[in-house]
């Protein structure tokens, strides 16, 4: 089967062009970005894919392409994939796949409507580190999980995110952190509480939380605690935690160590495990396109990609009503 694709948005989406490219019989036939400054970019790099400047322009494509890789503005991701459902039925879509609840709803039922098969670009999955944990870690005997989304990058709280009326830092930081967990663990949280400040950014334009923190609780009675933290001052990191009851997993800028104790003496072993591994995380994309393929089940999976969403949608309600929400979950 022969991959023609076509990827929207060209900041992050630069990443999509990348790893669709390195997959064989698969192809970028185009581009759409609507900066004409970008545009003009693009045009040099890339002088065999078409650049086009409105993603309604997919549709003289229609005929070309079975792939579309939607890398736009948080707030475009739902429209995009409503209006283009007409023509394609295969999608990536960078998180977060929709911004609201209702969006979600209606998704589902176009999904299911039409048949299509979606993916969202969870990309921490292909980091090694994390890799190596799930296979060390011992699931039942895991108490406390600690796990920080530093984005060290509070200034891009000002561009485009600044206009999103149902942007959150739920949405774009925290969801990594909380799929990680989930992944590792292969559970679901039952419940969530949200807190957050706007310390950082009160005297800016950016009106909403730009710290948050997560308290997840699981069914067997894990505590997982996730931090999105837009304005620390710290190199853009993913820090995590995994407290067993044998042994202690530590990731951090300095270092990364594994802790185990016998006869009332601490072992630590340093260890040297790829991060922040970039290099890797295209394989996501080319896990995806190679089981559209084959013609394999895709994972993560649609219904979890929602339920994924459910608990995001549950942290922001959470945060808002300053209680602890029971996450109702797709079946």
């Amino acid at each position: 089967m022969k991959i023609n694709s076509v990827v929207i948005g060209a900041g992050i989406g630069a990443k999509h062009v990348d790893a669709l490219n390195s997959v064989s019989n698969t192809r970028v036939i185009a581009i759409c970005e609507k900066d004409n400054i970008k545009r003009n970019y693009l045009k040099k790099k890339y002088k065999k894919i078409q650049i086009i400047s409105n993603h309604k322009d997919i549709f003289s494509l229609k005929k070309k392409i079975n792939l579309i890789s939607i890398a736009s503005y948080d707030s475009d991701h739902f429209k995009q994939i409503k209006i283009l459902s007409k023509i394609c039925k295969n999608f990536i879509v960078e998180k977060p796949m929709v911004t609201t609840p209702k969006e979600l709803k209606e998704l589902r039922k176009i999904v299911k409507k039409k048949k299509l098969k979606i993916f969202s670009n969870l990309a921490l999955r292909e980091v090694r580190m994390f890799q190596y944990l799930k296979k060390k870690i011992i699931k039942n005997q895991i108490y406390n999980i600690d796990a920080d989304y530093l984005w060290g990058r509070v200034q891009k709280l000002f561009g485009w995110r600044l206009k999103e009326k149902n942007y959150s830092l739920t949405l774009g930081a925290s969801i990594h952190m909380i799929d990680i967990v989930n992944w590792l663990i292969d559970e679901l949280p039952v419940s969530i509480f949200t807190k957050g400040n706007k310390i950082v950014t009160k005297k800016s334009k950016f009106k909403k939380f730009s710290f948050l923190t997560h308290l997840l609780q699981y069914k067997n009675g894990l505590i997982v605690k996730i931090t999105a933290n837009a304005g620390a001052v710290h190199p853009h990191f993913h820090n995590i935690k995994i407290f067993e009851k044998n042994k202690t997993f530590i990731s951090n800028l300095n270092n990364q160590l594994l802790i185990s104790k016998s006869r009332n003496k601490f072992k630590i072993k340093k260890l040297n495990l790829p991060y922040p591994d970039k290099k890797n995380r295209k394989k996501l994309i080319q896990f995806y396109v190679n089981s559209l393929k084959k013609k394999k089940a895709i994972s993560p999976t649609f219904n979890y990609l929602c339920n994924l969403m459910q608990i995001c949608f549950s942290a922001d309600q959470s945060l808002k009503i300053k209680k602890e929400i029971k996450i109702k979950y797709f079946r």
